[in-house]
């Protein structure tokens, strides 16, 4: 890597928080009646709609629509 020392090893967390996930619900069954299946998702945003679709949509890779919510 460009920016690493040659000594220092860079581990991808991504597939290891993946397997041990799988892991832990492999031996755990019980958590699947507590998962959603087939559920919507809602987008709420303090900020501007706009900016945070467009990044949220590189993210889920598909377009998302968000509400803006407005704080007291």
């Amino acid at each position: 890597m460009k920016y690493v020392p040659a000594a220092v090893s860079v581990i991808a967390q991504g597939q290891i928080v993946a397997k041990s996930l799988q892991n832990y619900l492999e031996r755990h069954p019980e958590i699947d009646e507590k998962c959603s299946k087939n559920a919507g998702r809602k987008f709420y945003t303090t900020g501007e709609p706009a900016d945070f679709d467009s990044h949220a949509s590189l993210f889920f890779g598909q377009d998302i629509v968000s509400e803006k919510l407005h704080l007291p």
